[in-house]
C-alpha cells in the first residue's frame, strides 16, 4: 500500500506538467530522398532503435557507438540461422503440453500456447529486428489462429516462423511462399478453392492487401480469373500423427485457359500449382513495388506518406529487385528516415515489449500476453484480414487505461523477475537522482520539459513517512529498497508520459 501510495501523490504532479508538452516534440516532414544521411548522432541511433528494435536499450547504443551506426544496421540485417538461439529454444517449450504423442511434441499447441511463445521471443531476443519485421509482415498477411483446429494449429507457429526466416529474403518468394502457407490457406478459404467452384477471398485480398492495393491496375474480372488460377489444395487429415495438412490435388485445379490483367496466364498444366505463374504476373504487370514502398514508409517513417517518398522508395525496390536487405539498409540510412522523430504512435506490442526490453523488467510471456489482450493486440491473432489499427486508432481512453495496466503489471511482477535474474536496467556507475531521471527518460524516448525533470528528481530525492508524508531523503543507488521502490515508480510515472506513446 505504501508503494501504490508514494506513486499516486507524485503522478497528478508530473502528469499535470507533462499536459501541454506532447512529449515527443515537434518533427519537420520527412525528406522525400531516399538519399543516405551524411553523418549520425546519438538522437540518430536512439531513433533507429525506436523505430525498428521495439526500442532502446543500453547495449544497442554501446554497440552503435562501438562500430558506427551503418555497420550496426548491416549486422541488424543479418540474424543467425532462425531457430540457433538459447532463447528460441526456451521459447519452444511453451508449445509443448504432456498430452502430445512421442516424438510430435510441441505440435499441438494452444492458442495462448502460440502467442506466449512467440512473446518470449519478442522480449528476451538479441536479434530484435527480426521480431520487429516479423511483426509487421504478420500485420500485412494477417493470418489468425482463430480458424485453426487443435489439429492444425501447428500452421501458425510454422507461419510465424515464415514470416521470422523469410521476412529479411526476397519480397516477391515471401509472397509465393504466403499464398501456399496452410495457415492462409485455411484463413481465406484457399483450400475450398476448386476447380469449377472458385473461392475469390484469396485472389481479392492477394490484390487489394497483400501486393498492390485495392482498385489499383486490376478490375472485378481480374479477381475472378485469378481465383482460378489460386486453385488446387485440399485440407487432410494424418491418421497416424492426428495432424492436418495441405496437398496439392491435381483434379481439383482448374486448367483451362485464363485472362488476367489483359494477358493470358501460362498454366503449369496437371502436376504443380499455377500460385507461382499467378504471383510472377502480378509482379511483372502491376506496380508492387509502389505498394511495399508505401507500406514500409507507413510502417517505419511516417503516418502520412507523400507521393515523392513513395516514389523515390519504390525505385529503390524496382532496383533491388524485391530482395529486402538493401532495400531496408536504404531506407534506415536514408535522410526520410531520420527527418520525423517521435511523430508515430506505438502499438501496444510495441509499448509492452519495448518497455520491458529498456527497462530490463521482463515478465512472464503469459502476463505479457494477458495485458496485450486486454489492450486488443495479441500476435497470431489480428482481428480480421486488414490486420490491427493503426496510429492514432490505439489512443482511446479504454486503451490508455490499459496500458498504464500493463506497465503496471510488469513493474510490479517482482517475484517473476527476482526468481529469473531480472533487475533494473540502471546507468553505470553510482548515478544520482538527476542522472536516473535522464537515463530512463532517454531509454523510453520521452522528452521532459525542465519542470518535469525538476519534479522527477524530487521525487526520486524523496521518501514516505506515514501519513503519507513525503520527506526529502536523497536517492542512493547502492540502496536495493531505494531502486527497488524509487525507481520502480519512477518508470511508472515515464510510462504513462504522452511521450511513451511516440516512436
Amino acid at each position: 500500500m505504501q508503494r501504490r501510495g508514494r506513486t499516486a501523490v507524485f503522478l497528478g504532479m508530473v502528469l499535470c506538467g507533462a499536459c501541454g508538452s506532447g512529449g515527443g516534440g515537434g518533427s519537420a516532414p520527412p525528406e522525400e530522398s531516399m538519399a543516405q544521411k551524411a553523418t549520425f548522432d546519438a538522437f540518430d541511433a536512439d531513433h533507429l532503435l525506436q523505430r525498428t528494435q521495439f526500442g532502446v536499450t543500453g547495449a544497442a547504443r554501446t554497440a552503435i557507438e562501438q562500430i558506427g551506426l551503418p555497420a550496426y544496421v548491416d549486422a541488424m540485417l543479418q540474424p543467425p540461422a532462425l531457430g540457433s538461439s538459447a532463447v528460441e529454444t526456451a521459447a519452444a517449450a511453451r508449445l509443448v503440453n504432456v498430452t502430445d504423442p512421442p516424438g510430435y511434441e510441441g505440435k499441438f499447441p494452444s492458442q495462448n500456447d502460440v502467442t506466449e511463445w512467440w512473446l518470449e521471443i519478442m522480449m528476451r531476443t538479441q536479434t530484435p529486428f527480426r521480431e520487429r519485421l516479423a511483426l509487421f509482415l504478420h500485420d500485412h498477411f494477417a493470418v489468425s489462429t482463430d480458424v485453426l483446429s487443435t489439429q492444425e494449429r501447428h500452421w501458425m507457429v510454422d507461419h510465424i516462423d515464415l514470416l521470422r526466416g523469410q521476412g529479411l529474403g526476397n519480397f516477391r518468394d515471401l509472397v509465393l511462399a504466403i499464398a501456399r502457407d496452410p495457415a492462409m490457406l485455411e484463413w481465406l478459404d484457399g483450400d475450398d478453392s476448386v476447380k469449377g467452384e472458385p473461392n475469390e477471398n484469396f485472389a481479392r485480398e492477394f490484390l487489394e492487401l497483400f501486393t498492390v492495393g485495392a482498385d489499383n491496375g486490376y478490375t472485378e474480372e481480374d479477381i475472378r480469373e485469378a481465383s482460378r488460377a489460386f486453385t488446387g489444395y485440399q485440407n487432410k487429415l494424418d491418421g497416424a500423427t492426428n495432424l492436418r495438412y495441405m496437398e496439392f490435388v491435381a483434379d481439383r485445379k482448374d486448367t483451362f485457359a485464363k485472362v488476367v490483367f489483359g494477358e493470358v496466364l501460362r498454366s503449369t498444366g496437371d502436376t504443380e500449382d499455377d500460385y507461382g505463374v499467378m504471383v510472377d504476373l502480378t509482379f511483372a504487370t502491376l506496380d508492387v513495388a509502389s505498394w511495399l514502398a508505401e507500406k514500409l514508409l507507413l510502417e517505419f517513417v511516417t503516418d502520412t506518406p507523400n507521393a515523392a517518398q513513395i516514389a523515390a522508395l519504390a525505385r529503390v525496390v524496382r532496383q533491388h529487385d524485391y530482395e529486402m536487405r538493401p532495400i531496408l539498409r536504404a531506407l534506415f540510412l536514408s535522410q526520410a528516415f531520420y527527418a520525423a522523430r517521435g511523430s508515430m504512435v506505438r502499438s501496444p506490442v510495441d509499448f509492452g515489449i519495448g518497455f520491458v526490453r529498456s527497462t530490463g523488467l521482463t515478465v512472464d510471456a503469459a502476463t505479457m500476453r494477458s495485458e496485450l489482450a486486454a489492450v486488443a493486440q495479441e500476435p497470431s491473432r489480428p482481428p480480421s484480414v486488414f490486420g490491427w489499427p493503426q496510429g492514432s486508432e490505439w489512443l482511446s481512453a479504454d486503451g490508455m487505461v490499459e496500458r498504464a495496466n500493463l506497465a503496471r503489471r510488469v513493474i510490479g511482477d517482482r517475484t517473476y523477475q527476482t526468481n529469473n535474474g531480472f533487475v533494473v536496467a540502471m546507468p553505470a556507475g553510482t548515478p544520482d537522482a538527476a542522472a536516473v531521471v535522464d537515463h530512463f527518460a532517454g531509454l523510453l524516448g520521452v522528452t521532459l520539459t525542465t519542470e518535469e525533470r525538476d519534479r522527477l528528481i524530487t521525487y526520486l530525492d524523496s521518501r514516505v513517512t506515514s501519513g503519507p508524508t513525503v520527506q526529502a531523503d536523497t536517492f542512493d543507488c547502492t540502496n536495493a529498497q531505494d531502486v527497488d521502490e524509487r525507481v520502480r515508480g519512477l518508470l511508472y510515472i515515464l510510462a504513462n508520459h504522452p511521450g511513451c506513446l511516440a516512436r
